[in-house]
């Protein structure tokens, strides 16, 4: 009994957190849009050509990750089960490599590649930035 009323307290605070969660994800790909655009210096046309393709790339590289994330902590786990752990993460970056070549030449077809370059360090300007921000909005500098 204890255990079905901790589950719907459990679901219930997960729901009334759940939209706000939902807003933040929506504000945070919002600001990484501007941010990316504004740093590619895209133009309208390659905007509207660049968006739908990084989208389904980041996609892809969300469902790669999932794919080979580990079922358990590491700690627990057996020697043999840790091995199998790191060859999975090698397997992993390579099926990484090889997405980042096929999105790579896609986006040659109609952006420069000098901006397709300045994609991956504007990611992480933009994740440093985002971190920043979280823990000024927490206090912390």
């Amino acid at each position: 009994m204890k255990r079905w009323i901790t589950t719907l307290v459990v679901l219930g605070l997960f729901a009334l957190f759940l939209p706000q969660l939902s807003q933040a994800q929506d504000r945070i790909r919002a600001l990484k849009v501007a941010f990316i655009t504004d740093k590619l210096k895209l133009t309208p046309e390659e905007s509207e050509k660049f968006w739908p393709v990084y989208n389904q790339y980041e996609a892809e590289q969300k469902r790669i990750r999932q794919k080979y994330r580990p079922d358990e902590d590491l700690n627990t786990m057996s020697d043999q089960e840790v091995e199998r752990a790191v060859l999975d993460r090698f397997e992993m970056e390579e099926e990484l490599i090889k997405l980042k070549r096929d999105y790579f030449q896609r986006m040659k077809a109609f952006m420069a590649v000098r901006k397709i370059a300045l994609l991956q360090r504007s990611e992480q300007e933009f994740n440093k930035e985002l971190l920043r921000r979280i823990q000024e909005a927490r206090g912390r500098k």
